[in-house]
């Protein structure tokens, strides 16, 4: 399994970072790995369910399976066209006055067993980086209203 944690500072206050994390098919408008996604089900909170589109080929299904509101969410992906054999993906909250810490640590692994180690270790893990990176930027810009 592999795990990691990027963290950013966002200027605004919880409520406000913790509402677009919390619309759950509204993802691809401020993350720009995707190019489109929408809610699959009518759930609020735990249970709630998405389809995000990655470039028109490559998609995934996720599933809220941890919800406390203002201070953490979690996605899981129960399906998905990419070589995962697992992935969760929490987001932490902490405010600070008018500022929000917020961290995202994914968890996961890849199929087909050393094979995928290997390609985590060579590929995956600097892309998945980069690309958690990518999302708390867009999550950034998106909350403080730029």
């Amino acid at each position: 399994m592999t795990t990691f944690t990027e963290t950013i500072e966002i200027d605004a206050k919880v409520a406000r970072v913790w509402g677009t994390l919390a619309a759950v098919g509204s993802i691809a408008e401020w993350n720009p790995g995707l190019v489109g996604s929408q809610a699959t089900n009518n759930a609020i909170g735990l249970g709630a369910t998405r389809f995000c589109d990655i470039d028109g080929k490559q998609n995934l299904d996720e599933e809220v399976v941890l919800f406390e509101p203002m201070r953490a969410i979690t996605f899981r992906i129960t399906r998905t066209t990419l070589p995962f054999r697992f992935a969760d993906i929490r987001f932490t909250l902490s405010e600070d006055a008018e500022k929000t810490l917020v961290s995202v640590s994914p968890d996961y692994e890849l199929k087909y067993g050393l094979l995928g180690q290997l390609l985590d270790w060579a590929v995956v893990s600097t892309a998945y980086k980069r690309g958690m990176r990518g999302l708390l930027t867009g999550l950034k810009v998106r909350a403080e209203g730029r």
